[in-house]
């Protein structure tokens, strides 16, 4: 239930008998859009208290009629209501004309960060925003526990400043059991790459809470200027990522460390430059000898595109698709049918799943010797070696299916100066306009 507006006009009995009538009821604002009325009769009698709704962007208004007022009966909350009765009952007709009018869901009570958060994974979900799943989590995990019952119109900035420090300075998450009573997490941040890491989680989760928050403003669903969350500014110089590449005797090193199925999945990364999801779900329809390419059809940007292959990506695809149907998937895993393998010892090939690429990265490299890495560098070194070569920046962003250059040249700026200059010694025709002289100049002795 909202806060109940006072009004010394209506509040009691005797100031509401000595208004003099007028055709328009006299009105309290109980929040943007919404108030309530006294209509005082001409005649003396009991007047009528009525609720008026307004919507800003329509310019549509709605009033209704809701009960007596208490001017010469006592109030018994539902023909006859006093002003506090009157203020509730207002309050819920206004929910219910917002929710045909809308189609939002009814609500009781002030309107609190978990229903903002409810309410923008919902239009998430309706824009088909790919990470709802990994939003959803953060929002549970992050966002619910700390902040989830307050009410949005009475957040603080330093409220939310106190939550966002704490979120950079506790430790990092693991996967826990679901019946563990408290979620297991790594060390406290130590070294400054740790803490950094630790930054630009939160401003990620941050990035979250005011997108629904604003959502909730957009909509008219809270009355504040949302200067509380517009004003808390996300940490500086976390949002650089140290990206690590692998040299081409590294990923030599690391595919001659992996199971043999998932060497294929690596090499298969390597040689297009993929994330793992668009990986596991390749099919043999997909990859064209013809044109020389992989066609990606479900990308993390919602377009498809097609990843032109080298010579040796081109015979990787055409030895991986031998003998496969259209409709096959390329990278299959051998596992067994049951988890009680001792009695069903037999194995069958399944697709890949989400998060089965972590353990065969880490086994893969402690096997080779490498300072472990994720499967999503495995798509950085596929970059790096492209513009080492002198492949143009487009192109590459292009291949690994950005709109632009720019995650390119966060991401491979420091590379590009070294690839400039080889591609201009390898490239640029020499003009003649210089000739070498044939005397070679004495160094004096000092």
């Amino acid at each position: 239930m909202g806060r109940s507006k006072r009004d010394s006009r209506l509040e009691y009995r005797t100031p509401r008998l000595r208004l003099p009538h007028r055709k328009e009821p006299y009105w309290t604002s109980l929040e943007e859009g919404q108030a309530l009325g006294y209509y005082r009769p001409k005649d003396g009698a009991a007047g009528r208290w009525v609720a008026k709704v307004f919507d800003v962007e329509t310019k549509a208004r709605r009033t209704y009629t809701l009960a007596t007022a208490d001017d010469h009966a006592d109030a018994d909350g539902e023909s006859v209501l006093n002003y506090g009765q009157a203020q509730a009952k207002a309050r819920a007709w206004i929910q219910a004309a917002k929710t045909l009018a809308t189609g939002e869901e009814a609500r009781k009570g002030p309107y609190t960060v978990a229903w903002a958060m409810e309410d923008y994974l919902k239009d998430c979900i309706r824009r088909d925003v790919k990470s709802v799943d990994s939003m959803r989590f953060s929002v549970n995990a992050h966002i619910l526990p700390k902040l989830g019952g307050l009410v949005v119109a009475r957040l603080t900035r330093s409220r939310l400043e106190r939550w966002h420090q704490e979120l950079a300075n506790q430790s990092a998450r693991l996967r826990t059991k679901k019946t563990a009573p408290e979620p297991a997490r790594r060390e406290a941040p130590k070294t400054e790459d740790e803490k950094r890491q630790r930054r630009a989680s939160a401003n990620r989760i941050l990035t979250i809470l005011k997108g629904a928050l604003n959502l909730a403003l957009h909509r008219k669903l809270v009355a504040c200027s949302g200067e509380a969350w517009r004003e808390l500014k996300p940490f500086k110089g976390s949002s650089q990522p140290r990206t690590r590449f692998l040299s081409i005797e590294e990923q030599a090193r690391l595919m001659g460390a992996c199971e043999p199925e998932f060497r294929l999945v690596v090499q298969a990364a390597l040689l297009t430059g993929a994330r793992y999801g668009e990986i596991c779900r390749m099919e043999s329809r997909d990859f064209s000898d013809q044109a020389g390419a992989i066609h990606i059809p479900f990308a993390k940007g919602g377009k498809p595109r097609h990843i032109y292959l080298t010579a040796e990506g081109l015979a990787f695809f055409q030895q991986v698709t031998q003998g496969k149907e259209p409709r096959d998937l390329l990278f299959l895993r051998s596992s067994f049918q049951s988890r009680d393998w001792v009695r069903f010892p037999k194995k069958v090939q399944r697709a890949w799943r989400h998060t089965e690429q972590y353990r065969e990265m880490k086994n893969a490299c402690e096997a080779a010797g490498l300072e472990y890495l994720n499967f999503h560098q495995l798509r950085h070194s596929y970059a790096s070696t492209l513009l080492n070569a002198g492949v143009r920046l487009d192109h590459i962003a292009k291949q690994l299916g950005h709109t632009d250059t720019r995650m390119v040249e966060k991401h491979y700026g420091h590379l590009a100066p070294n690839a400039v200059a080889d591609s201009i010694r390898k490239l640029a025709p020499n003009l003649g306009v210089h000739q070498p002289e044939n005397v070679v100049p004495l160094r004096t002795a000092t």
